[in-house]
């Protein structure tokens, strides 16, 4: 599957019809600058043909501020502001067809419809942290 969908009748992320990734190695991993950070703010993101939110998130001192847009619309802007999320930063910018520009991508296990459920991390950990 190329591209997320949300699908509650035939559930294309059920973990019975997720095959097997090839082997990449650690080294691929460890590749990826995963971090903690708080998000600041949300917005609507009408232009986006799904359902979307532009949200913004402190990285902390060394990667600071970064916007991103994702399909997590099952949790309220309220929800979001404030809570600690996981981001993969070294994935380059996309450019979205409104011209936003999403500079990281938020990290979330996929139910089996294909909802988002968003990382979660212990109360504390400091924006800027590496996850591992």
């Amino acid at each position: 599957m190329s591209q997320h969908e949300i699908d509650p009748t035939g559930e294309p992320y059920h973990p019975e019809k997720i095959d097997r990734k090839e082997y990449v190695g650690a080294a691929a991993y460890f590749e990826l600058d995963l971090r903690a950070g708080v998000v600041i703010e949300v917005e609507e993101f009408p232009e986006m043909r799904k359902p979307s939110y532009k949200f913004h998130v402190d990285f902390g001192p060394v990667m600071g501020k970064l916007w991103s847009s994702a399909q997590i619309t099952n949790y309220s802007r309220a929800q979001l502001m404030g809570r600690t999320v996981v981001g993969a930063l070294n994935l380059g910018d996309k450019t979205l067809p409104s011209g936003f520009v999403s500079q990281f991508l938020v990290l979330g296990a996929i139910d089996p419809d294909g909802t988002v459920r968003l990382l979660e991390l212990p109360e504390g950990v400091l924006p800027g942290s590496m996850v591992a």
